[in-house]
């Protein structure tokens, strides 16, 4: 894990105003560019890791292919589906201020982005959002930038707006000539393409905002934002030692293996398995005795790595009940509830930094907008627990029933699978039908 001071103590040189020449780039992008091959060549490890691509373990020096191809195997994307299992509870659903939502989230499809980005964010410890001028100016632009490929320069770890981004768009590290890059700046915005040491094809827009509008995803609060699955790594490994040991027992030791002492030598190359014999080779003519091995208790193993899978989703604080060992035979809704109240106080503060960061794009959306959003407006958190619709109509009974009862809008939100607007447009609807027994809407 980088320090502060491995990201943070970086020479960037005075960047002129205006448009970059090509050679101002390059200068501008060698100052940091070595940290960035740094740090994202430490994420694309850890991202291999989460999506079980890169594990090790003791192998024999004359291990063959069938052995290898088992360990192979035994790899699983548990830390991936971790990541997924705490994303999914970290859905955004509205923003205090309408217009902004509307043009600029909404008008950039970010119902259906902001789930990879809040994943790799929970994944890797942070990603990016954008926040770019639209060919409309009644609209903005708000573009995920994976960590995997985008570096920020900030002057302090604290600060909200970094000094300049580098995004790779296309291409490979690897291939200069496939490359085209996005440089962001206080000005505006460059698209080259090439290696950044001869830029090509140099486009500049500018934005007018007088900083970077790029704002960072993260997932915690530290100085460099950490990885929320990268801790249970140490288990994981464990769950994938488990898998290979199930597949080896099941392998050549889940059927009774039939043995011979005794007789003469048959074949010094037998192997283990269902349909073939083990022998001890007897001497001075000793008599052949045949019998067979017990098969291996493969529920022992089985519980052996459910135990571990247990363990590492326990520490990332993901409940039983979304594992695939969990037990829901007429489970009640107070038993799920205590089961996945773990979860939510990590989703809670999950929700917190992720928030911060969300809720700053928006912010710099409203500058492009000409919108004056508040510094306290605030994201709101799609409801993902675990109520039943009987427990929802009761809730709602009584809140209708109190002398002053809360805004009909606030009441059909609390329905499961309703959203914002379906509880907008219902209210509408009843008010339409009944306005006098209907509670009425908040006051704008």
């Amino acid at each position: 894990m980088p320090t502060d001071a491995e990201l943070y103590d970086i020479d960037l040189p005075e960047v002129p105003e205006g448009a970059l020449t090509a050679v101002e780039i390059s200068t501008l992008v060698d100052s940091f560019f070595s940290k960035a091959r740094q740090e994202w060549a430490r994420l694309e490890t850890l991202q291999k890791k989460i999506d079980g691509k890169l594990t090790r373990t003791w192998m024999p020096a004359n291990a063959d292919m069938e052995y290898k191809d088992l360990f192979r195997k035994a790899s699983s994307p548990w830390l991936d589906f971790a990541a997924a299992a705490l994303g999914q509870g970290c859905r955004i659903d509205g923003f205090s201020d309408e217009v902004v939502w509307r043009q600029a989230w909404q008008a950039s499809g970010m119902d259906g982005r902001q789930g990879h980005l809040t994943r790799q964010s929970i994944s890797l410890g942070y990603s990016y959002l954008a926040v770019i001028p639209h060919r409309d100016p009644e609209k903005v632009l708000l573009r995920p930038m994976s960590a995997l490929k985008t570096f920020a320069v900030y002057d302090e770890p604290w600060d909200d707006y970094p000094r300049v981004v580098l995004h790779l768009v296309e291409g490979s590290l690897r291939d200069t000539k496939s490359q085209k890059w996005m440089l962001i700046t206080e000005e505006g915005v460059h698209r080259f393409s090439g290696g950044y040491k001869v830029p090509g094809d140099v486009e500049f827009a500018p934005h007018s905002l007088g900083y970077t509008p790029v704002a960072r995803i993260g997932a915690t609060y530290d100085d460099v934002p950490r990885s929320i699955v990268e801790p249970a790594l140490p288990v994981y490994n464990r769950v994938v030692d488990a898998t290979f040991t199930l597949q080896m027992v099941q392998r050549y030791g889940a059927f009774p293996q039939k043995w011979m002492a005794g007789g003469e030598a048959l074949d010094e190359n037998v192997r283990v398995a269902v349909d073939t014999l083990i022998q001890a080779v007897g001497v001075n003519g000793e008599t052949a005795r045949f019998g067979s091995f017990q098969p291996a208790d493969l529920d022992q193993v089985v519980k052996a790595l459910e135990a571990h899978i247990r363990h590492m989703l326990s520490i990332l604080q993901v409940p039983p009940t979304y594992g695939p060992f969990a037990a829901m035979v007429n489970m009640s809704a107070e038993g799920i509830a205590a089961a996945e109240a773990g979860y939510f106080r990590h989703l809670g503060d999950l929700q917190d930094p992720l928030g911060e960061g969300y809720e700053l794009a928006l912010r710099m959306a409203g500058d492009l907008l000409n919108v004056d959003v508040p510094d306290d407006a605030e994201v709101s958190w799609a409801d993902v627990s675990s109520r039943s619709l009987a427990q929802a109509a009761d809730a709602i009974q009584k809140l209708a029933s109190l002398p002053s009862p809360p805004p009909l809008e606030m009441l059909l939100g609390l329905l499961p699978g309703w959203k914002p607007a379906d509880a907008i447009a219902g209210a509408q609807s009843a008010r339409a039908i009944a306005p006098i027994d209907v509670p009425p809407a908040i006051e704008q």
